[in-house]
């Protein structure tokens, strides 16, 4: 509880900072409707002076397919929005339009919220087993905050200096992740990196973890080998 009031404190804050500066605020949230606790209030629930561009996504609740989301600003920036995307983009796919126009159509929004909250649920048991995996198997080697959205877990590694060095080998043990450099602009090590829970069944979580561990584990020759199952 003391966490989310702090959180909230912090978004009304920041929001404040903006129009003290005169600034606007663009809210990127595609995770907002994969949302496994309560869910925080949005800055365009604080937005009294129409300074928020929200961006939603239905990429990651409907079809990854689509690639398409929708905003939600003052109308006067949704003009000049809607002028740019005409001279750069020219338009989103129109099939993918009509196949979600026609989806909405169909279950409204009433259909919409039943759906996320049903892959709400798929997804937070992903994460479930994921993070238990995690705690099982590499306790010793990383630390994480499990996520309260979306369908990654972030990780820093202990006594490794960049995740990107055994990349490839993690490869060849038949498991992938994103490294912690492809997430910053300067070409920097990091010994972060991400993993996704969201396609690899439930069941093959716990072995992509072992596999996981055991790459970190000859990449830096540390002797003890997990053994799955054990």
């Amino acid at each position: 509880k003391q966490w989310y009031q702090r959180r909230v404190r912090d978004r009304q804050q920041i929001y404040d900072l903006v129009c003290e500066h005169d600034m606007l605020l663009i809210e990127d949230d595609p995770y907002y409707f994969i949302n496994y606790g309560k869910p925080l209030k949005t800055f365009l629930h604080y937005d009294s002076e129409g300074r928020v561009i929200r961006l939603d996504s239905l990429s990651k609740v409907l079809c990854p397919g689509f690639r398409l989301g929708f905003c939600t600003a003052p109308p006067q920036l949704v003009t000049y929005m809607e002028r740019h995307y005409s001279v750069s983009l020219l338009n989103s796919c129109n099939l993918s339009q009509t196949v979600a126009g026609a989806y909405f159509e169909k279950v409204g929004m009433e259909g919409f919220k039943a759906h996320t909250r049903e892959i709400t649920q798929y997804y937070k048991s992903q994460r479930d087993a994921i993070i238990s995996a995690l705690d099982k198997h590499m306790a010793d080697l990383a630390t994480w905050i499990v996520p309260e959205a979306g369908m990654f877990v972030w990780l820093k590694l202990n006594n490794v200096e960049d995740t990107s060095a055994f990349a490839e080998l993690a490869m060849d043990n038949g498991v992938a992740f994103v490294p912690g450099r492809a997430f910053v602009t300067e070409d920097l090590k990091s010994p972060y990196l991400r993993l996704a829970f969201s396609l690899v069944p439930e069941e093959q979580l716990e072995e992509a973890v072992v596999r996981l561990a055991s790459s970190i584990r000859q990449s830096t020759n540390v002797a003890t080998i997990t053994d799955y199952g054990a």
